[in-house]
């Protein structure tokens, strides 16, 4: 993604052409609005997949969704563009009398940049209730619907005893890793059966930050081969006392498993990446030296891959450079955005981190009293 233009979208009035770079990390104080920011992707992809009437009942229709309601906010506005400009998606929503969202107004563009000196653009002619580009007629709405989508958000707060990243998973559920983990343990298997590179690369980081671990014992079960469990096998320095036994992954801590699913997502193989990857709070339960890998894992797939992240870690914001970072803030009843510069801090960061900085309130970012 290149940028993202968002109007009327919750607690976000207005936000123009934020450019988003290889690495965004996104930082604010609570109820700034970074949920609202992350919680745009979610809904362009139900746009995208038509589920906006699903997307908007499940909020508590429309009025809920627009900034301060329909009696301040007309219509939420979007504007995406991907692969330097070539490609981008634009769609307008009006509230209705049902409380519910009408499409008013849907294009797409592709710009061969080299033949014509302004992008060709398309209308989109949905139901009005979803989107267009939910069913794409014509070539170049098919291609701004593949860049929608090849990003991903994910979420890894559940790490229960009753999350479904514990428990058993279809075997052949292994498309691409879900927001959610639950079907690590196929998606693991897939990797140690065909990518045995990438699968060691990942083992081998599990360990450097839970020295126990020695691999995982992904098998379909006996019972049910149509399923396989999340198993892994305990470490011993003397192998003379070593034993045959497996351990599922009740046993593991919520930070460990919250670093096994991280890890897969950062170092699965390059033709599995989203093109952008996107994950709230991955820093939850983690280890101060987890969390120094994780900024280890975001670096390297950054090479080739977008990476969007919000965070309330000032450890985690260490490992990063000022242009890496966006600040949310809320003014007036409405979030704002600004991306850090490295030459407005030049002066602080000779005595502080980028984590201080922040923790100090430097840049914004943190509660401020009224």
């Amino acid at each position: 993604m290149d940028y993202l233009t968002v109007k009327g979208f919750r607690s976000i009035k207005s936000i123009e052409r934020l450019e988003l770079r290889p690495i965004n990390v996104l930082v604010g104080a609570n109820g700034s609005g970074k949920s609202n920011f992350v919680g745009v992707f979610a809904f362009l992809r139900d746009l995208r997949q038509g589920h906006l009437v699903a997307y908007t009942d499940a909020a508590g229709g429309a009025e809920k969704i627009l900034h301060f309601g329909s009696k301040v906010t007309k219509e939420i506005e979007l504007e995406i563009a991907f692969r330097d400009g070539i490609n981008g998606y634009h769609v307008a929503l009006s509230p209705t009398a049902e409380d519910r969202f009408y499409v008013h107004d849907e294009r797409c563009w592709f710009w061969n940049k080299s033949q014509h000196p302004r992008p060709y653009f398309e209308s989109l002619a949905g139901s009005g209730k979803e989107a267009g580009i939910s069913e794409p007629q014509n070539r170049v709405p098919g291609w701004v619907q593949s860049s929608l989508d090849s990003w991903r958000l994910y979420h890894f707060h559940d790490t229960s005893n009753t999350s479904l990243m514990r428990k058993t998973a279809d075997v052949d559920d292994n498309r691409f890793l879900r927001a959610d983990a639950s079907n690590l343990a196929a998606y693991l298997y897939l990797l140690r059966q065909a990518h045995q590179p990438e699968y060691q690369l990942i083992r081998k980081t599990i360990q450097r930050v839970a020295p126990f671990f020695d691999d995982f014992h992904l098998e379909p079960l006996r019972s049910n081969p149509s399923k396989v469990k999340l198993e892994w096998i305990h470490k011993f320095s003397d192998p003379f006392t070593a034993f045959d036994a497996y351990f599922d992954a009740s046993s593991l801590s919520d930070g460990t498993l919250r670093f096994i699913c991280l890890s897969t997502l950062f170092l699965q193989p390059l033709a599995f990446r989203p093109s952008t990857i996107i994950v709230d709070e991955p820093e939850l339960g983690l280890h101060p030296y987890a969390i120094t890998m994780l900024a280890n894992l975001v670096r390297a797939a950054a090479t080739e891959t977008q990476v969007i992240l919000s965070t309330q870690s000032a450890l985690l914001l260490d490992h990063f450079q000022p242009e890496d970072v966006l600040v949310a803030d809320l003014e007036q009843g409405a979030t704002t955005l600004k991306r850090l510069q490295s030459q407005d801090l030049a002066v602080w960061l000779e005595e502080y981190s980028l984590g201080q900085l922040w923790e100090k309130n430097q840049f914004g970012g943190r509660p401020t009293r009224g």
